[in-house]
């Protein structure tokens, strides 16, 4: 007797869905795929780009009919009872942040944890030159999407800071108007507004571990390669690509690929001056990546290129302030990234022992406070995960605790998990055989089946 495939389902796995094949829809990855050895590529919602045509006038005003419903209509309730803002010692209401007059209260409710907590959780560079508040914030007023988006981000936070199951459909509401939303305007909006919305999305999927299965980045490029980004004397356009670069080489470490987009170190991280040697050192970090779909010949002349860099980027390892600890966290764990993907070398080699040691001695320097904490995650698993001293791994342990007490991002709750798994096969492997040759990338990808949240 022969098995037919089923139907394809709406809401069953992707690869269940491409197949044809009725999913279980276990968590976090399904019976099926298990089963058959498969990669299971989760749950959600896809976006699929393409070229830019035209859309027929009827179809355009449909959109805006469709613009106009919100989900705030059913729980608008939530915020609008003086009782549950007394309550709430978690929301600093700021009336002079930039939240536009004819949104709804629930809107103007997550706008304004937007603006006053977690703009300033994912943004490098402290208020009020913070680029999320000044680029990001004031195109909420024309794009539906990106508002739906950023609302989306706001209502998955406040969910977990106030442990309500209903701020979390909230937020799944909200993401779902925000894609369907980009899906109908991103055709008639600006790029920028497009561009920033994708990006938040990447930042929301990276922030909440939502495993969604989309390539937002791949989104990204297509926008950027349509040319309509206005990069002449445009801070925002500025901010936005090197959000987008950021993200992109960050994306490529946890992927074990090459970034998409490539990097020309144009743009400093956040658009910001101050953020320049930072952004040479996340260049070479990029270049890293790319040697991994070299041959034996181009990963060798590459590598001893990028060593030449790295050891000419700053002869001493003195540094003071947060930026500059931080320059010199990322400096050590770009060596660790180097020799890893070039020999396949770690711990315990007394190279890889020395930077590990300086890299969490750079980062214990800042402030777990500091908003550069916001982009020392991929350095701190670097380092982390190629500890094999236990003073160094509880370092690494309550660093992430630290982290997770300021900012309450799912993100930093996985990572510690990651970081544990990757310790536990490191020492299985150096027990076996004396060495360790476990790339702690691949290790995720192999045993999660995910990439690790890194950015």
């Amino acid at each position: 007797m022969h098995t037919m495939p089923f139907s394809r389902t709406r809401t069953g796995c992707f690869t269940c869905r491409e197949d044809g094949y009725k999913c279980d829809e276990k968590k976090p990855f399904c019976g099926r795929c298990t089963r058959l050895g498969k990669t299971c590529k989760g749950y959600g919602i896809k976006l699929k780009w393409q070229a830019p045509q035209g859309i027929p006038k009827s179809k355009a005003s449909r959109n805006k009919r469709q613009q106009k419903t919100s989900p705030s209509k059913e729980l608008v309730t939530f915020v609008t009872t003086p009782e549950s803002e007394s309550k709430s010692s978690i929301i600093k209401l700021d009336p002079s942040c930039i939240v536009p007059n004819d949104v709804s209260p629930i809107n103007r409710y997550l706008l304004n944890h937007w603006s006053t907590t977690l703009a300033t959780f994912v943004s490098m560079v402290s208020a009020p030159q913070n680029p999320f508040l000044t680029h990001l914030t004031p195109m909420i007023s024309h794009s539906t999407a990106l508002r739906s988006v950023l609302c989306s981000i706001a209502a998955s936070h406040l969910a977990i800071l106030r442990h309500e199951d209903s701020l979390q459909t909230l937020a799944t509401r909200y993401r779902l108007l925000g894609v369907s939303t980009l899906r109908q305007t991103i055709q008639t909006d600006s790029p920028e507004l497009s561009l920033a919305t994708i990006l938040m999305l990447q930042v929301s999927d990276r922030l909440f571990t939502m495993d969604s299965g989309v390539d937002h980045l791949s989104g990204a490029k297509a926008i950027i390669s349509q040319g309509g980004i206005n990069m002449r004397n445009n801070s925002t356009a500025a901010f936005l690509l090197s959000l987008c670069s950021y993200h992109d080489i960050i994306a490529s470490v946890s992927r074990g690929t090459s970034p998409v987009l490539e990097f020309d170190g144009n743009f400093p991280i956040e658009g910001m001056e101050s953020m320049k040697e930072l952004t040479s050192v996340l260049g070479l970090v990029g270049q890293i990546s790319s040697m991994r779909d070299q041959n034996e010949h181009g990963i060798d002349a590459r590598g001893r290129a990028v060593e030449d860099v790295l050891n000419a980027l700053d002869k001493s390892d003195e540094a003071t302030g947060d930026a500059g600890h931080t320059v010199q966290a990322y400096k050590h764990a770009a060596f660790i990234y180097l020799y890893r993907v070039w020999h396949n070398q770690g711990s315990p080699h007394p190279s890889a022992l020395k930077h590990v040691q300086s890299c969490l001695t750079h980062l214990g320097l800042v402030p777990v406070d500091s908003p550069l904490v916001s982009a020392q995650v991929w350095p701190l698993w670097t380092a982390g995960c190629e500890s094999i001293d236990h003073d160094q791994r509880q370092f690494v342990r309550d660093r992430v605790e630290a982290m997770y007490a300021t900012r309450h991002l799912p993100s930093l709750r996985r990572i510690e998990q990651d970081i544990e798994d990757v310790w536990k096969i490191k020492d299985e492997q150096r027990d076996l055989s004396g060495v360790d040759n476990v790339d702690c990338i691949k290790a995720i990808l192999r045993t999660r089946q995910r990439e690790a949240d890194l950015a």
